[in-house]
């Protein structure tokens, strides 16, 4: 089972697995590079995650035994450290931890009081190959001319539209700068047809012309 939040960054291949026993999973693609993944491990965790190999090296089984069994660890941390290991080992953590497996799987995870963790197959095993070129540099506009016209803000925060001059040869940081002047915000996220505008684009790269809404959160 894919965590809904996760599952659009990965496509599952149909009768193709991964893994040996409790990480065994299907196969997947990644639309991400090899270190944006990573940074959703980081995401998924809401802590730095450290590579499998390092923990191995630097930390002790006997000791995360141990330490997995005090109550007074938080489930989810339990899980992540079940993770960091091979199948006999996270056998031990898991009567240690007191989790149970459903169908024998890493992927979906509970423990005494029934309470279940969805665990994402991109957090068990890597994909199939890792693109070379970031999603987000794809399918945007290479060659545009040169011009000079008005878009509309909208956001939930501002009471009316708001229309912005902007050129096609500008940077998204540019733009975004006269957006957090106008509305006196820190930060901001700019989407068109909900998708994020990134900083190292310019504004011809997206279909972006005179009266386009762009939708700010702020």
């Amino acid at each position: 089972m894919i965590v809904n939040k996760y599952s659009h960054f990965q496509t599952l291949i149909p009768e193709q697995f991964v893994g040996v026993g409790i990480r065994r999973t299907y196969s997947y693609t990644t639309k991400l590079l090899k270190e944006e993944l990573y940074e959703k491990r980081i995401e998924y965790w809401g802590i730095y995650y450290k590579s499998f190999q390092y923990q191995k090296q630097k930390l002790n089984l006997n000791h995360h035994v141990g330490i997995l069994s005090d109550k007074l660890l938080k489930n989810k941390m339990k899980v992540k450290f079940l993770l960091q290991f091979f199948s006999a080992q996270s056998l031990i953590i898991l009567a240690n931890a007191d989790l149970k497996l459903i169908n024998n799987s890493l992927q979906q995870i509970y423990n005494s009081q029934g309470k279940q963790f969805d665990v994402p197959i991109f957090m068990i095993n890597e994909p199939q190959y890792f693109p070379t070129v970031k999603f987000c540099d794809t399918n945007i506009i290479q060659n545009f001319n040169e011009d000079e016209f008005e878009v509309i803000l909208r956001s939930s925060r501002l009471l009316n539209d708001i229309s912005i001059q902007i050129q096609s040869k500008d940077s998204v940081v540019v733009l975004k700068q006269k957006v957090k002047e106008i509305v006196k915000v820190e930060k901001c996220r700019l989407f068109v047809n909900g998708k994020e505008l990134q900083d190292h684009h310019q504004i011809g790269n997206y279909s972006i012309s005179y009266g386009t809404i762009i939708q700010a959160f702020m």
